[in-house]
């Protein structure tokens, strides 16, 4: 049995939006995950010295 055009377009069409879907999704999680990655290496320090200070009676 051969598939026909039809089936094959339709394959290539679907391929083609999920990966538009997929880069869409990588790109977002990427703007979402570096502000805060940006952010816990600015404020790593206070909040290793706040952590410890509050160890210690």
């Amino acid at each position: 049995m051969t598939r026909s055009t039809i089936e094959v377009t339709a394959s290539v069409s679907v391929t083609s939006v999920s990966s538009a879907i997929a880069r869409t999704l990588f790109v977002a999680a990427l703007i979402t995950i570096v502000p805060v990655v940006v952010l816990f290496i600015a404020i790593e320090r206070h909040l290793v010295a706040g952590l410890t200070a509050g160890s210690v009676k």
